[in-house]
Parts: C-alpha cells; sequence; structure tokens
C-alpha cells in the first residue's frame, strides 16, 4: 500500500490494484491484471506487473506516467517523475527531469525511493546513492549500510542495518530527527 498526493493504492491478496481518493487525473483508475508492487504519487501511479513490466496511469504531463520497456523489482512515483529498479539492478527514472532527478547514477540497487525533487536508491554494498535537488543536504546521505531509503520533498530518511533510522535534510518541522531510540 501507498499513499501519493491526496490518493492511496494497494495490491490485493488477487494481485489486482485498487485505488480510492481523488481521480482528477485518473491516477485511481488502475488498469486491469495482476501486479507485485504499487506506488502512488502526486497525481499519477505505477505498478509492477507480475511479468515484471511497470505500468503507469494518471497524470503524464512531464512523462511520469510514460514508463520505458524492460522488467523491473521495485517502482516509486513522486509528483512529476518516477524511478524504478529493474531486475539487472540498475535504477531507471522518467519524467521531469529538473535538478537531474530522472539521471539515476550508474550502479546496481536493491530499492530507490522517489521525492518531490530527488530520489534515493540502496546499492547493492548497503550504501545510499541521492541524486537531483540537494538544496538541503537531502541527496548527501550519511555513511554506513542501509536496507531501506524513504525520500520526501526535501529531506530524506533511511533504516540502517542495524536497525536505527538515519534522516538528512529539511529539518523545519522535525521531520529529519527521527525520535530517540527508534529502529
Amino acid at each position: 500500500m501507498d499513499g501519493g498526493g491526496i490518493h492511496t493504492c494497494g495490491v490485493s491478496t488477487n494481485g489486482a490494484v485498487a485505488c480510492w481518493g481523488d481521480n482528477s487525473q485518473g491516477q485511481s483508475t488502475p488498469p486491469a491484471g495482476t501486479f507485485t508492487a504499487v506506488s502512488a504519487g502526486a497525481s499519477h501511479s505505477c505498478g509492477v506487473r507480475t511479468n515484471g513490466a511497470v505500468a503507469c496511469w494518471g497524470a503524464n504531463g512531464a512523462g511520469q506516467s510514460t514508463s520505458p520497456a524492460g522488467t523491473f523489482t521495485a517502482v516509486s512515483a513522486a509528483a512529476n517523475h518516477t524511478c524504478g529498479v529493474r531486475t539487472n539492478g540498475a535504477v531507471a527514472c522518467w519524467g521531469d527531469n529538473s535538478y537531474g532527478k530522472a539521471t539515476p547514477p550508474a550502479g546496481t540497487f536493491t530499492a530507490v525511493g522517489a521525492g518531490g525533487f530527488h530520489p534515493c536508491g540502496v546499492r547493492t554494498n548497503g550504501t545510499v546513492a541521492c541524486w537531483g535537488d540537494n538544496t538541503y543536504g537531502q541527496s548527501t546521505p550519511p555513511a554506513g549500510a542501509f536496507t531501506a531509503v524513504g525520500v520526501g520533498g526535501y529531506h530524506t530518511c533511511g533504516v540502517r542495518t542495524s536497525g536505527v533510522a538515519a534522516c538528512w535534510g529539511y529539518n523545519f518541522f522535525g521531520q529529519s530527527t527521527p525520535p530517540p531510540g527508534f529502529g
């Protein structure tokens, strides 16, 4: 399950995707078929079909719903761009490329998260790589090994292999300061 701008999508036990909430751009009207994962962006959604292909629906003004060919293991939809992890571990991004957010670094990854202005991914060696806007340090991850990463508008958080959360970037509301002992 994933919450987007003002809609939510989930994969049911039979593999069908259901979305609810705002549908003004068609973001809550998924295609038929079976999926293994789904991600809700601001006004579009994407899912990984059981055959590995990515399908996107909803707003496409920046090309964020025009997924590339190939097979994927994961997908992450943001406001006007989308990123996915290909079955060979490479990251592909499409849509708006302002700040270079649709131009991922080379290498192999196990996970990717697309935020408002920057994506980040967990490399196969556990380090985090981020690209795109770095106005508040949100694309400058700390050293160390991680198992997961979550990307917001101007901040990023990850789960270290020890299970402890680490966050970096914009912190005006405390969103980059995990509570003591979290993890």
